[in-house]
């Protein structure tokens, strides 16, 4: 009789054991347009300049945070706040808080030292200034998400390519979106955290455009921080409306940064 308690008590400790693993297990999920978001794949890792990225992805899916630090607290969202997030849909519509956008970020629980984060999120994001479409993403949560695998799933999609020097240094995107806006051809090259932003009329013809002028803009971003080019000029070296491919060369300055040898060529 004493060896059948013993017994059952050994199998209710498993099943405890088992219910705690699963219950510490890393979690992501949120709601996007009020439906449920679980992350299938949780990543994260440490930046070099000491911020967190933390990313769930699910399917076509693909919700990532970045945070400025691992204090406890609350991360404020949106305009050029060093903190942002971003929403990737199964279309590959990336739709970002930087600075178009709000939110907040709370870090209720760390580990810097077995490296991870444990928190909740809120945001709403758009795909640019002048999209009238936007995703709200609500009642968000991680819990202890290991910062410590560096295998942040960077890869946005691409339309195309752009290359440039800001001051002097090579700035080689790592993806180029495209999207007609109204009249407007928006095109946006990424890498880290910067973006270069090309403007023209969708059915521009080749030529040179100084900047400024009406219908033909230049900006940089970095840390969410937009500058438009108050000097410079885009160089429309093709665009074909019917296959929808265009060239643009560009140079301009921004606030104290020179973006020259622009390059870009795009689907859109």
């Amino acid at each position: 009789m004493k060896r059948i308690i013993l017994l059952l008590f050994a199998v209710v400790i498993s099943f405890a054991s088992c219910e705690n693993l699963e219950d510490n297990s890393p979690g992501f999920q949120s709601q996007v347009d009020s439906v449920f978001f679980r992350a299938q794949d949780i990543r994260g890792t440490q930046n070099d300049d000491g911020s967190f990225t933390l990313q769930g992805i699910n399917g076509g899916q693909k919700v990532t945070l970045n945070i400025e630090k691992a204090q406890l607290g609350e991360y404020l969202l949106g305009g050029g706040r060093p903190s942002s997030a971003t929403y990737q849909d199964p279309s590959d519509d990336v739709y970002s808080t930087a600075p178009f956008g709000d939110g907040k970020i709370e870090i209720t629980d760390r580990c810097v030292s077995c490296g991870w984060l444990t928190g909740s999120f809120w945001f709403n994001a758009k795909r640019s200034e002048d999209d009238t479409l936007s995703v709200s993403v609500q009642k968000g949560f991680f819990f202890e998400v290991s910062f410590l695998n560096d295998n942040i799933d960077i890869g946005l999609p691409s339309a195309g390519a752009m290359t440039a020097e800001v001051n002097g240094s090579p700035f080689n995107a790592n993806s180029v979106t495209a999207e007609v806006v109204g009249s407007v051809l928006i095109i946006n090259g990424f890498i880290e955290t910067s973006s270069i932003q090309i403007r023209v009329p969708v059915d521009t013809p080749g030529g040179n455009y100084s900047l400024p002028r009406e219908g033909y803009e230049a900006s940089y971003t970095i840390d969410g921080i937009t500058t438009p080019a108050s000097t410079g000029l885009i160089s429309v070296n093709f665009n074909d409306t019917e296959t929808n491919k265009i060239r643009i060369f560009f140079d301009f300055v921004a606030g104290s940064d020179n973006i020259t040898i622009g390059n870009t060529r795009v689907d859109y």
